[in-house]
């Protein structure tokens, strides 16, 4: 087989060696030769006329750039039709796919595929979908089933594809799966691994140096901490978190301080509720979280009710919603009641002073950054005491703009901890002034007035 194509040495030769793994995640930062690697490796089989392949990539345009590059490597392969096949004189066959919609993933069900190329991986939003597409990845005719993924930090598929390849697992070194008892590895590679991109276009490098963070560390390092898009990205566990002793040192645990817990309802999806401390100088320290689901109302505030004794709570500010008088919205329908109380009221029974928060979606991210935001000569007024919070330090990071509205959070994600943070926070949020009628011409220039600083600008690239 004529193939134009030789892999560097490092991170594609070593992917490229990999037998005994069922996934292999390649790449993190931008330019380090994820696709071909991805191309070439679908080719270790199809020598064997009963091989089949499947190539996944998020969008039908990305896709055809695929296309355009597999063509150059695979010169003696034909390709035809919508969505494309890819064959070979074998007589094996590569099929490609996208996941437009959500019924996309069921269009692959059934089939099998022994090799299973997803480009992007990130841009899955969910490992429900990934585990579906899996699903087809299987053999009958003596061939190992592999998985290659390709990924840069970033999208809304972020969170669970590190914590399935990258949180507590070490680089270049494969683990096993408790659950599937099948083996997965995580290979990074940068632009400096990838010297052919180097040789033919320097002026990349440059550009990705030149980015500011956190854009520079997750395309240029392929850093996974920190990534485009990302919401909250003033937040560090290393600043933000601290010991119940450090704490103390920065006014945590005064007698003085006000004591308030927030709570964002869920019955099918999590329900949350935090408790925080705030310092008379606004320093807000979070010290305790009950996450769970499916609960009846009333054992969720008797579980508040039983952590809070002993502590002075001033209020309960709890999800709006919560008033709503729909009984289906929170009782289990095997064991359905019927009653005109709301969740709230039911709640409010067991949970100190229960309000309904401030729903101001924008406004209540804002003021969580603001108290997140840090600087060398000034510390934040935002924390969470070790050990105490682990779903909130969790999604934090976790949190992507909404590409229809940038200045909210996309709610298809897991934000149950984070809403009822916001909630808890509102009593930290400055009032609004009255508003006062102001000439149009002042408005027009009041308006130019408020163009952000360069320093204060969000970046989202695109990919």
């Amino acid at each position: 087989m004529n193939v134009l194509w030789e892999p560097h040495k490092g991170p594609q030769t070593y992917a490229l060696s990999i037998s005994d793994c069922y996934e292999i995640l390649y790449g993190g930062a931008r330019g380090g030769g994820k696709t071909d690697a991805g191309i070439v490796w679908m080719l270790k089989e199809t020598a064997n006329p009963l091989f089949r392949g499947l190539v996944i990539r998020r969008t039908a345009d990305d896709l055809s750039d695929w296309l355009d590059r597999a063509r150059r490597i695979y010169t003696n392969a034909k390709f035809t039709g919508k969505p494309t096949k890819i064959e070979f004189p074998s007589g094996a066959v590569i099929r490609t796919g996208h996941l437009r919609d959500e019924q996309a993933y069921t269009k692959y069900q059934g089939h099998e595929y022994q090799r299973m190329l997803i480009e992007e991986l990130t841009q899955i939003p969910d490992e429900e979908s990934y585990l579906k597409l899996l699903s087809s990845c299987r053999s009958t005719i003596g061939v190992e089933p592999q998985v290659f993924c390709t990924a840069n930090p970033g999208g809304k598929g972020h969170s669970w594809v590190k914590g399935r390849f990258v949180e507590g697992h070490q680089p270049r070194k494969a683990f096993r799966d408790k659950l599937s008892d099948r083996y997965r590895i995580f290979i990074p590679a940068t632009i400096d691994d990838n010297p052919t991109l180097i040789d033919a276009d320097p002026e990349y490098v440059r550009f990705l140096d030149s980015l500011p963070e956190p854009l520079r560390s997750a395309w240029r390092k392929g850093d996974w901490d920190v990534f485009a898009g990302q919401y909250f990205v003033e937040f560090h566990p290393d600043v933000h978190t601290l010991t119940d002793a450090e704490a103390r040192g920065r006014g945590y645990g005064s007698s003085h301080n006000k004591r308030f817990i927030g709570v964002d309802w869920g019955y099918a999806n999590p329900f949350c509720a935090l408790w925080c401390e705030v310092t008379h100088d606004n320093k807000v320290f979070f010290y305790r979280e009950l996450y769970g689901t499916e609960k009846h109302p009333a054992e969720w505030g008797k579980e508040i009710m039983d952590l809070s004794k002993g502590e002075d709570i001033d209020m309960t500010l709890a999800d709006p919603s919560m008033w709503a008088r729909n009984p289906m919205s929170w009782n289990n329908p095997a064991t359905q009641m019927h009653t005109d109380k709301s969740i709230a009221n039911v709640i409010e029974q067991y949970a100190p002073n229960t309000v309904p928060a401030n729903n101001s979606r924008v406004n209540g991210w804002r003021n969580m950054a603001q108290l997140m935001h840090f600087t060398k000569e000034k510390q934040p007024n935002f924390y969470i005491i070790k050990g105490t919070c682990p779903n909130l330090i969790r999604t934090i990071p976790q949190m992507v703009r909404d590409e229809k509205n940038p200045e909210d959070i996309d709610t298809t994600l897991e934000d149950h901890s984070v809403d009822a943070c916001r909630y808890a926070l509102t009593h930290t949020q400055v009032p609004n002034k009255p508003v006062q009628k102001v000439p149009k011409l002042q408005r027009d220039i009041n308006k130019l007035m408020e163009l952000p600083n360069e320093n204060e600008w969000r970046y989202n690239f695109g990919d």
